[in-house]
């Protein structure tokens, strides 16, 4: 047996010890690769180059093997990793490929699935699989969601959260959230908070474009009603004649109606519209170059921008909103979401009040180094390790 013990970076998130058996193998879900990037997405991304980080260093991991298992058609993210092994395997792709291809090629070990999602074979066959929840939004907000997502996904996520060996999510407000649904789930449902921006960096230089005479407000998130896209176009034309721009970062996946925006952003001239942007380095820039993020959502399980945003030193305006306050904390300002003549309330507040600013950028760059991907990974393994525990020795693939 080999002992894992682990101490967490402080503040609230202790690891408990855990053991794992000689040569454990682990499998990963790795359909993300063939995704584009939007909040799941970028969560698997950032976990999984922390666990390649964590097993690279940790003397008690070296013995973990870890296989990603992903379609051989439709990858579109090359990852490169130094001890996770990418194995592209089947015929078919997307939910076809998770349901009936992944199980085949994931015998012998433990299943992580990170999106949402997992096999329901390998569910009913009690295979052990341990499975990230994010949200259940499909049944809060469904009307930001196509009728064919929400059945889909009401078939899915109770099987999920009823037959996984243990499942995973990303904060207590969700958490709670998903238990007012399927209380059933409560033994086995814990939360590992994610972290901000991969790598976990955080920038201590002065925002760039943030200063300029004719500063940005920037959106990050899929341009659908969830979002409330609508909200900071409404803004965005009840500051039209002030010396503010804004600056549009998303796309709209599938899985989401349209944002309904018609042609209300298309006369306005402050704002860009820039998509999807995949590139963490660019995406660090703009962040870097912004006056302020302005995250007006309806609903969220956890929020990657605010963070990202936080450590990158732009000051945030977010909803206020269970899940939000419980990110953010004292780091951000708040707005009502429903009401767009208060979110553009807020913009021009920061606008006004340079001290006010300041104070939100040292604050959210305290607040950043709270929530890491390290502590993510490394309590995410622990209950992966719980797992691998009660399942016992496995061969080698």
């Amino acid at each position: 047996m080999i002992s894992c013990r682990h101490a967490a970076d402080g503040g609230g998130h202790g690891i408990e010890n855990f053991w794992i058996c000689l040569r454990p193998l682990l499998y990963i879900n790795a359909r993300f690769l063939t995704q584009s990037v939007t909040g799941v997405q970028r969560y698997a991304h950032a976990l999984l180059d922390a666990f390649d980080e964590l097993v690279c260093q940790e003397p008690d991991l070296q013995d973990l093997k870890v296989v990603l298992l992903a379609p051989k058609r439709g990858v579109i993210h090359e990852k490169r990793y130094r001890r996770l092994e990418l194995r592209q395997v089947g015929m078919l792709r997307g939910h076809a490929w998770e349901q009936f291809e992944l199980p085949l090629h994931a015998r012998g070990g433990v299943l992580f699935c990170p999106g949402n999602t997992a096999p329901v074979s390998a569910l009913l066959g009690r295979r052990p699989t341990v499975v990230t929840v994010h949200s259940i939004a499909f049944l809060e907000f469904p009307e930001a969601y196509s009728k064919a997502f929400r059945l889909l996904y009401r078939l899915l996520v109770p099987i999920v959260l009823r037959l996984s060996t243990a499942a995973i999510t990303v904060t207590e407000t969700e958490r709670k959230t998903i238990l007012a649904r399927y209380p059933f789930a409560a033994r086995r449902l814990t939360v590992v908070q994610n972290g901000g921006l991969p790598g976990d960096p955080v920038f201590e230089k002065p925002a760039g474009d943030g200063e300029r005479e004719i500063p940005f407000a920037l959106f990050i998130g899929s341009l659908n009603r969830l979002k409330n896209i609508q909200g900071v176009v409404a803004a965005a034309r009840i500051l039209r004649r002030r010396p503010i721009r804004f600056v549009i970062v998303g796309g709209t996946a599938r899985s989401f109606r349209d944002a309904a925006l018609g042609g209300e952003a298309a006369d306005l001239t402050s704002i860009e519209f820039l998509g999807q942007v995949d590139d963490p380095e660019r995406l660090i820039e703009i962040y870097r170059s912004a006056f302020c993020l302005v995250y007006p959502s309806f609903y969220e399980s956890s929020g990657l921008p605010p963070l990202e945003a936080m450590a990158c030193r732009c000051p945030v305006i977010a909803s206020e909103i269970p899940v939000l306050v419980e990110r953010c904390g004292d780091a951000a300002l708040f707005c009502d979401p429903k009401d767009p003549t208060d979110i553009a309330n807020k913009i021009e507040q920061l606008l006004g009040n340079p001290d006010l600013r300041s104070a939100l950028v040292e604050k959210g760059v305290a607040r950043a180094r709270e929530f890491t991907w390290k502590n993510c990974a490394m309590q995410t393994l622990a209950i992966l390790g719980q797992v691998v525990e009660k399942q016992g020795p496995v061969g080698q693939s």
